[in-house]
């Protein structure tokens, strides 16, 4: 039940985090760039640690399948980060 929780709510911060990465993109905020990269390194890490970490039995806290599922998001991460890097600056934008 713990885990459920856990990634229940670390879900909906990933959520919450990438709609304001997309609101501040598609608004044309000048920070949206580095709040997408960031989105992107703290979600990849946070897939990493559940991927990897052992609970006090020494086995994978999830299931390989599970944790592998979990890093698929971080794959549509790179791809957004990397269009949004790619795409050419509005005037105006530092």
């Amino acid at each position: 039940m713990t885990y459920v929780i856990y990634l229940s709510v670390l879900g909906a911060l990933g959520v919450a985090g990438w709609l304001g990465s997309i609101w501040a993109a598609r608004t044309g905020r000048r920070w949206a760039r580095w709040a997408a990269a960031g989105m992107f390194t703290l979600g990849t890490s946070v897939a990493l640690f559940n991927l990897l970490v052992r609970d006090t039995s020494g086995d994978t806290g999830l299931p390989p399948l599970l944790g592998w599922a979990g890093m698929l998001p971080c794959v549509a991460g790179l791809v957004a980060v990397v269009l949004l890097w790619r795409r050419p600056r509005r005037s105006g934008e530092a």
